[in-house]
């Protein structure tokens, strides 16, 4: 198949796409490179200048590359154009399904269905729902997803998409009450090849890592974790080293968390992203979305090695300290995120996935 992923969140499209080509499918990755992370992308979008993104749109309309894919994969209703210029994404939109076979959309991460979901509790803990609505990422995510323009927006494209996969429950629930006839949640790609798992053994002291994105401290719940962690390190001094980390590109990132025993993801989510399931992958114990319901979307039914955590500051400490001085207890745990990854991240599994729901779509009038 000809398949063009256009977007990118967290490195999820480029290990999709590089996960597909082992199969034989020609895939493109078109994208920014999800800001300063960078990551790799066939074709680059650039937002440096109004002169570069004007060329983009010219490429796009005259590109052969844009056109006759049997599928393409949109990483958001707002794809291309952002913020302030988000309904113009209805023509670009419009011109990709027009001039290619089928088009999906994605549900990876805030959009209009999301922050209805959580304003109409579907969630019973979300960022909408616990943090300070003053805070001014909250606000940011009011103007650009819940203003008249972003529903009709994200509708119209859910509507005329042919398909729509989320990537976990919080996702999938935001859009399964209208959708759920072309709703398919497919787990987030992991690859297993090029993230080395290794034995989670510390020596003296149990290592903790913490990654920030300061525009979304909030937002992450980083602000929860980081007291919790104060407070560790106050009472356990000797026990526990900790490292924080802020914006930090992909591959410095992934360098940074290998001594770690403990990875830090987020508190008010039901799942796991990209970055927690990486950690996972290399043998680290995540602290973060665990929910129930979110294990039985995937099937999993004996398996929970994730420490799911919310925003009880004292509940996240209890959870640091069942592990401090338990070498064998963070060892085992450790085998048992390595497993979970297996079962239901590696890409080759995701890859064969997204493959068989392609077809599935290809053959559909």
């Amino acid at each position: 198949m000809k398949i063009l992923l256009f977007g990118e969140y967290s490195n999820v499209h480029w290990t999709l796409a590089e996960a597909l080509r082992k199969s034989d499918n020609q895939v493109l990755v078109v994208s920014d490179g999800d800001h300063w992370k960078n990551y790799k992308r066939d074709i680059n979008i650039s937002y440096d200048s109004k002169f570069k993104f004007l060329l983009f749109l010219f490429k796009l309309l005259i590109d052969k590359r844009f056109r006759n894919n049997d599928i393409v994969q949109i990483i958001n209703y707002r794809f291309l154009f952002k913020n302030k210029l988000g309904s113009l994404n209805k023509f670009a939109f419009d011109f990709l399904k027009k001039h290619n076979k089928k088009i999906v959309l994605c549900a990876f991460g805030d959009d209009y269905f999301y922050v209805k979901a959580c304003l109409d509790k579907k969630l019973a803990y979300s960022p909408i729902s616990e943090v300070d609505k003053n805070t001014s990422y909250i606000k940011e995510i009011f103007q650009v997803h819940y203003s008249k323009v972003a529903r009709n927006l994200n509708e119209y494209i859910a509507e005329n998409s042919d398909g729509i996969v989320s990537c976990m429950y919080d996702y999938y629930i935001s859009y399964k009450e209208k959708f759920d006839d072309k709703l398919v949640n497919i787990p987030l790609p992991i690859d297993t090849e090029k993230i080395k798992y290794n034995d989670n053994i510390y020596n003296g002291k149990l290592n903790i890592f913490l990654g920030v994105q300061t525009s979304r401290i909030e937002w992450k719940g980083t602000d929860i974790i980081m007291k919790s962690l104060t407070a560790i390190k106050e009472k356990y001094k000797n026990s526990v080293d900790i490292s924080i980390v802020e914006n930090v590109p992909y591959h410095e990132y992934i360098n940074m968390f290998t001594r770690s025993n403990l990875f830090f993801d987020q508190t008010y989510s039901y799942g796991q992203g990209m970055n927690g399931l990486m950690a996972m992958a290399a043998g680290k114990i995540l602290f973060g979305g665990a929910e129930q319901k979110h294990y039985e979307l995937v099937g999993e039914t004996s398996n929970f090695p994730i420490m799911n955590i919310t925003s009880d500051v004292i509940d996240i400490e209890n959870k640091i300290e069942y592990f401090i001085n338990k070498p064998h207890e963070v060892f085992e745990q450790g085998k048992k995120s390595y497993q979970y990854i297996l079962d239901h991240h590696d890409s080759m599994k995701v890859a064969k996935k997204y493959s068989e729901y392609y077809e599935k779509l290809m053959k559909q009038v």
